[in-house]
Order: C-alpha cells, then sequence, then structure tokens
C-alpha cells in the first residue's frame, strides 16, 4: 500500500513542467555593493525529502551545482556555495558521510557585472532529492534579471526573500559516536606499556610535599586539566588550518588517504616491536627539570612530560582521531575529539588523587602490557586499509577490490586468535606456559569474526561494516550465481559477453551492471535482443550518484534467486539517468513534456522514464515485453522477496502471452 501511494504520489505530482512539489524553488538577489551580485537559490522541502550539498565526494551522490549559460556582460565568482552547515549523514550504499539539508536549503552563485545596463543571467541548477527510498534527479532551468526580482522559471515559485542560513549543524549521532571513540581510544590510551607503569609513579607526586590530602586532589586536577588542555591544543592547531575545501580534499583525495595509510601502518609495525617512535629527549628533560622544582605549576609540566613521553603508545590514538576529525567535515571536530581523548586519558590519574588506596587493587605491570600493543597494531593494520581503498577507488585501479580487502581482514583476524593463543610471539613478548581465560576469550573473539567476514566474500553485504568495507562489484563472487562476476568480459564494441545478442552501444567502465550481469544501456537495443532471443526485457532506471539504487543492488540483487533471473531469464537495461554522454545529432529527441532537446544519454532516459511511466524517482524496475508493452506493475526500493515476486510474476506474465 505505501509503495502505491508513492507511485501515485509522483504520478500527479509530476506536471508538465518536469517540477515536483517535494522540493519548491524560489529565487533572489542580493547587491553587494562592489560590482558583485549573489544569486540566491532557496528550496522549501517537504519532509522526509533531502537535499545534498554542493559537497563533492569522490564516488558519491551528486551535488547540488549551477551550470552557467550563454555567459554575456558578467563573470561567475567561484562556485555555487551552501548557506549554512547541511545535516551529515552515513550513506550506506555510497560508504561515505555524506552532507544533506532538511526542510530548507539555500545556495549562493556570486557574479560580477563587467558591462553596464542590465543583465541576464541564465543557467541550469542540478539536484539530487532522496526520501531514503527513492530519489529524484532534478534539473531546473533558472534565469535572473540582475536589475529586478528573480525571473519564475519552470519549477521555481516567484518570492523575494533574503537568504537565510538555513543549514542545519546535524549528524548529532555521527558526532556522538565519535565522540565516545574518542573517549574510549583516550582510556585505551592509559593501558599502554608508555603509560601504565608511570600511574604509581605520577599519584606519588600528587601525594608528595605537604601530604594533606587536599593538596594531592588538587594536583591531580591541574595535572588533569592540563593534559585535557594540551590535548584540546593539538586539536585547535589542526582545527585553524582546515577549510571547507581542505576537509573536503581530506576526505577524498588520494594523497591525504594515502599519508593516513602510511601512518597507521608504520605505527603498527612498531608497536609490532620493529622500532620506537619518541619525540626529541631534550622536551622531555626541560619538561621533567620544571617538574621538580614542586608545586602546584608543576603539575602542569608533569603533564606536559606525561604527553610528551607516551606519544610512542598515544600517536596511534592520536593520529586516528585527528584523521577521522578532520575529513569528517565540521571545524570544531578535531577539538571535540582531543578534548574527550584528553578527558579520558586524564581521568584515571585524577580518580587515583580522590581515592588513591584504590592503587592498591591496580593490576601490575608485565607482558600483558605488550600484548595490548600488539592488539592495537594488528587493528591499525586493518584500518590502513580503509583509506588505501580510498586511493585505489580514487585511481580506479581496481586492486584492493572487496574480496581483497575482506580476505586481508580475515588473515590479520586469524593472526589475531593465533597470537592470543601463544602460536607466536613479538620481539618483546615474555614467555607464557599457558594461555589464561582471557586470552583464550578474546582468541574465540578474533576466530568468531574472521569466521563472520568469511560471508562477505561470497556476497553477503556485512551490513555492520558496511561503512568501512568496500561494497560488492563485478569482483564479488556470489553463491549461486554459477561463476565469479569477475569473470564476465569487458563491454566493448568488440566483445560481445555472453547472454547479448550484439556489442552493448555506450558501454562505459563506471557503468557496468553489478555481479558481471550482461546488460545494455539503452532501450532500444535490449527491446532488439529481447526479440531474438524471446525474453521480456528489465528496464532498470538508476543513476551513478543514486545510494538507494546501490543498496537495492548491493542487499537484493545479491540474492541468488534473484541473480539467477536476471542471468538466465530477462535481458536487462541498465539505464543511467545521470548518464551526461553526449549522443549524436540523429539520437537526440525533442521532450514531448517540456519541448526542450535531451541531447545527453540520461536526459533521453529519464525523459522516456517520466513520459511513458509518470515517475521520475530511482531506482525504478519494469518488465516489459518485446513489444514494449508493460508485463506487471512496476517497483521501486523493495525486499529481495518482494522484488523476487515481481520479477517471477512478470515472467509468468510473459510466459502468457506468448
Amino acid at each position: 500500500m505505501r509503495k502505491l501511494i508513492f507511485t501515485l504520489f509522483f504520478v500527479f505530482a509530476f506536471i508538465a513542467l518536469d517540477a515536483q512539489t517535494s522540493a519548491s524553488w524560489s529565487y533572489s538577489q542580493k547587491d553587494n555593493g562592489d560590482g558583485t551580485i549573489d544569486l540566491i537559490f532557496n528550496a522549501e522541502i517537504e519532509m522526509p525529502w533531502y537535499i545534498y550539498t554542493t559537497e563533492v565526494i569522490k564516488n558519491g551522490p551528486l551535488p547540488t551545482t549551477f551550470e552557467f549559460k550563454n555567459i554575456s556582460g558578467y563573470e561567475a565568482v567561484g562556485k555555487l556555495k551552501d548557506v549554512g552547515v547541511g545535516t551529515k549523514k552515513q550513506d550506506k550504499a555510497f560508504k561515505v558521510e555524506v552532507s544533506v539539508f532538511e526542510k530548507s536549503a539555500t545556495f549562493i552563485q556570486t557574479i560580477r557585472k563587467i558591462s553596464e545596463g542590465p543583465v541576464k543571467v541564465e543557467g541550469l541548477l542540478s539536484f539530487q532529492i532522496c526520501n531514503g527510498k527513492e530519489c529524484l534527479m532534478e534539473e531546473v532551468d533558472v534565469v535572473f534579471d540582475v536589475k529586478g526580482a528573480a525571473i519564475k522559471t519552470i519549477s521555481g515559485q516567484e518570492k523575494s526573500q533574503k537568504a537565510e542560513d538555513s543549514g542545519k549543524a546535524g549528524g548529532s549521532q555521527g558526532m556522538l559516536m565519535f565522540l565516545l571513540i574518542a573517549f574510549a581510544a583516550g582510556l585505551g590510551g592509559v593501558f599502554t606499556p608508555c603509560v601504565f607503569p608511570m600511574i604509581p609513579m605520577t599519584v606519588s607526586f600528587f601525594l608528595s610535599g605537604s601530604g594533606k590530602k587536599q593538596s594531592g586532589i588538587i594536583k591531580g586536577l591541574v595535572f588533569g586539566l592540563s593534559v585535557t588542555l594540551i590535548y584540546t591544543l593539538i586539536g585547535v592547531l589542526v582545527a585553524v588550518f582546515q577549510s571547507t575545501d581542505a576537509t573536503d580534499t581530506l576526505g577524498t583525495h588520494w594523497i591525504p588517504n594515502l599519508l593516513f595509510a602510511l601512518l597507521f601502518m608504520i605505527f603498527a609495525i612498531s608497536f609490532f616491536g620493529a622500532f620506537e617512535i619518541t619525540l626529541p629527549t631534550g622536551l622531555a628533560n626541560k619538561a621533567d627539570a620544571q617538574a621538580d622544582k614542586g608545586g602546584y605549576i608543576a603539575s602542569f609540566f608533569v603533564a606536559f612530560a606525561m604527553v610528551i613521553v607516551s606519544f610512542s603508545c598515544t600517536g596511534p590514538f592520536v593520529g586516528s582521531i585527528l584523521a577521522a576529525a578532520v575529513t569528517g567535515g565540521l571545524a570544531l571536530k578535531p577539538v571535540l575529539g582531543m578534548f574527550f581523548f584528553g578527558l579520558a586519558f586524564s581521568l584515571p590519574f585524577v580518580l587515583f588523587s580522590f581515592f588513591p588506596s584504590l592503587m592498591k587493587k591496580m593490576p601490575k605491570s608485565g607482558g600483558w602490557l605488550n600484548v595490548v600493543k600488539v592488539v592495537f597494531a594488528f587493528i591499525l593494520l586493518g584500518f590502513s586499509l580503509k583509506y588505501l581503498a580510498s586511493v585505489d577507488a580514487w585511481f580506479g585501479l581496481g586492486i584492493l577490490t572487496r574480496p581483497v580487502f575482506i580476505s586481508i581482514w580475515i588473515v590479520l583476524a586469524a593472526l589475531l586468535g593465533f597470537y592470543f593463543m601463544g602460536k607466536f610471539k613479538t620481539s618483546h613478548d615474555t614467555d607464557t606456559k599457558h594461555v589464561g581465560t582471557g586470552r583464550l576469550l578474546f582468541a574465540i573473539a578474533s576466530f568468531s569474526f574472521a569466521v563472520y567476514l568469511v560471508p562477505g566474500l561470497f556476497g553477503a553485504p556485512l551490513a555492520s561494516l558496511s561503512a568501512i568495507i568496500p561494497p560488492a562489484d563485478e569482483s564479488t563472487f556470489v553463491i549461486g550465481s554459477g561463476s565469479a562476476t569477475s569473470s564476465a568480459p569487458e563491454l566493448s564494441s568488440e566483445i560481445v559477453p555472453e547472454g547479448l545478442c550484439g556489442p552493448a552501444k555506450h558501454a562505459d567502465p563506471n557503468h557496468k551492471a553489478p555481479y558481471g550481469l550482461p546488460a545494455y544501456f539503452e532501450i532500444e537495443q535490449a527491446v532488439e535482443c529481447a526479440k531474438q532471443v524471446n525474453k521480456p526485457v528489465l528496464l532498470s532506471f538508476k543513476a551513478v550518484t543514486c545510494s538507494v539504487c546501490k543498496l537495492m543492488e548491493a542487499t537484493v540483487w545479491n540474492d541468488p534467486r534473484v541473480l539467477d533471473i536476471l542471468r538466465n531469464k530477462i535481458v536487462l537495461a541498465n539505464l543511467y539517468v545521470d548518464d551526461r554522454t553526449e549522443l549524436p545529432k540523429n539520437e537526440q529527441i525533442t521532450s514531448s513534456i517540456d519541448g526542450k532537446i535531451k541531447n545527453t544519454l540520461g536526459r533521453k532516459l529519464r525523459d522516456y522514464q517520466v513520459s511513458r511511466f509518470g515517475v521520475a524517482s530511482q531506482p525504478f524496475y519494469v518488465l516489459i515485453d518485446k513489444n514494449q508493452e508493460v508485463l506487471i506493475k512496476p517497483v521501486g526500493e523493495c525486499s529481495a522477496d518482494e522484488f523476487l515476486k515481481f520479477l517471477e510474476s512478470g515472467f509468468a506474465e510473459f510466459q502468457n502471452r506468448k
């Protein structure tokens, strides 16, 4: 019933001028008095819909953009920019954090007049609007008269108003998780060989001097505040040199991702015992000299010395938090992350200054501290792959694919399990005569995690790790599919994959069907093939930037029952409505909806979807016969069982019509 309501909504809401009521646009302008003018785009967005910001994310969703047409009498100043901060969401399909606007959005494009008299600015506003179930790829023609109010456009409402900061500082759940991780990392840093043995000595410093408990508590508080302040200042330094553009670059560009990966691997090798990473000893000696002078001010220098001396163990924690912070898009994130790290790191010291008798219950230093370091080393190696995967995706190398990534994680988890069982030791490990209960339980957890990962090699979604591991692609072997999808031949003008009647036109390495399924990329060619092989055609309307489409293919199409039908019983038309491939003149069409020429493959396909089915959202699946007659009611986002029923019922209807 819900899907019927959504379908009817789009049928009646999509009017003849490509407008839809989920986002109502209005336009205004502001003269800055210096020869520049701000063109202001305001959107009122119906819940639960949202629009992506202008942030460009590699292999991510479509950002909001404005493309000028016929520039004359003015010049663009920069690109379209957001007003306010978008809400942060973790996109399950793209495996990245994205920024979106909900309820309302405002964008500004600045221009500079270079001639006298009226100036008319024409352009194309492109945006993607989604609701978690489906997405709309929208393009709106906008015309501004810089001397007057914005001219009403096909999808806009004439409305003159000032731009407001409509962004919301969202992503509260993501931020909360980040802060909890930072806090846990701070506590974890205490249980390292560089820090844990220093706790008794540091607490003894608190209690020395006057011998009064109150004095010890004050020293402990000063120490705790100092440690927190020092780490917070590190976060401030990172935030000061962090800009929006820099954040985008850090999150997507291959250079910072490679640097983070190398940093994690270097720290991991250090934790394995290959070498020690330390700060200059002179710095630590000066801090110790100041601490020896005594007094409350000495607590600060003790804290400073602690931060320096413990760097070889806490460095990986700090680096991990800062790496996550600077790729998160919020300027205060490094500051908050370091604050919570420092707070947690100093908490045990402060606690012992209040209750020194608890020191008697502390476990003694020993070989278990090196075990902690080795465990962290395995974790760091695992997370370094996340950044290497981003480098791989940037260049499109196809080396660190999902199976390779998961295989390495399985090996690391298994090695960690064997380490807990005492099957091998690192250079700083002590001899153990038997495996204790704790190590046995951790070994079980490690081996269990390795076993959990194994199905991911054969198409299992591994939803709990979807934000870290690469998505399933043609290199993923799916149980029941008959073969590894990586064996599917590349689509080209010379090679005809099995299941196709001829070379697929408009084949593109970035537009391949998932799991190596043979597919065409335009309707006419798919229908011609269907006539030859006597099969129905599945029109799969999708978009490269549609997260819901990717999620459907990752969690529904990977069902062996679904894959069997897609591979053997139908002709697949993989129709990307955001494909910007320029069509030759004889393949371009004039839309019956808005009278415009559709000169790209994506616009032509989108126009067909809207004019034929009255639906503009993706994903959208239609089963047709060789006469292009619909076999069964089309569907959008749905479960594996629902999609299987759709395919089976449609194929049965096709058989009945023979």
